[in-house]
């Protein structure tokens, strides 16, 4: 459960968050807390635990969420436009038509996390796991993806459209019906990955 001390704090505006959050000695403990459409714009929450949080159509645009725990947060409808998640936790995490466009997530942890129809435009995945994620429907235009972990995952129907993809684990990945036009596939491992009905045209691979 949340500390109360911090849920009290953030209630009281991001501004008054971030600047208790400056001379803190503790990790922000925001966990099972209902945060659904507050203003966390440029919020602060380094290492925050924020897990079973519900995030529902919040704005977190510009936070720095860098090695936050957000196992199984409600992020639904969320906006993290240009937001820090690199090495944050966001293993089965919710993600339906969330806006995640030109945001960082660089080693990050998305197992079995799911991102229904979700906007990555830009996004910065490289060395992330997705283990088994749900990617069903998203827009990942020219999302960097280099080095990761997609084994399992489902991208059916996703916009991959000069998407880079060099040295990821595509490992029994679903690309049916995707759109990979232009994408990079440098030396990424495609042993028994799915692209039924994908579009493959211009993607580059190995000779």
């Amino acid at each position: 459960m949340a500390d109360s001390e911090h849920l009290a704090v953030l209630m009281q505006g991001i501004k008054a968050w971030n600047s208790w959050r400056e001379n803190a000695s503790t990790w922000a403990d925001l966990s099972g807390s209902d945060l659904s459409g507050l203003n966390l714009s440029k919020g602060e929450f380094f290492r925050a635990n924020l897990s079973r949080v519900d995030l529902t159509k919040a704005n977190l645009s510009g936070a720095n969420l860098n090695g936050a725990n957000l196992t199984e947060a409600n992020l639904s409808k969320a906006n993290l436009t240009r937001a820090n998640l690199n090495e944050a936790n966001l293993s089965e995490a919710y993600m339906s038509d969330t806006t995640l466009t030109d945001a960082t997530l660089s080693e990050a942890n998305l197992s079995k996390a799911y991102l229904i129809r979700c906007f990555l435009s830009g996004v910065n995945l490289s060395e992330a796991n997705l283990f088994r994620a749900n990617l069903f429907e998203s827009d990942m235009f020219r999302a960097n993806m280099t080095g990761s972990n997609l084994f399992k995952a489902n991208l059916t129907d996703a916009n991959l459209i000069e998407v880079y993809l060099s040295n990821a684990d595509l490992f029994k990945a679903n690309f049916t019906g995707a759109d990979l036009t232009s994408a990079i596939l440098i030396n990424a491992n495609i042993v028994e990955t799915d692209f039924t009905n994908a579009d493959l045209s211009k993607v580059k691979r190995n000779e």
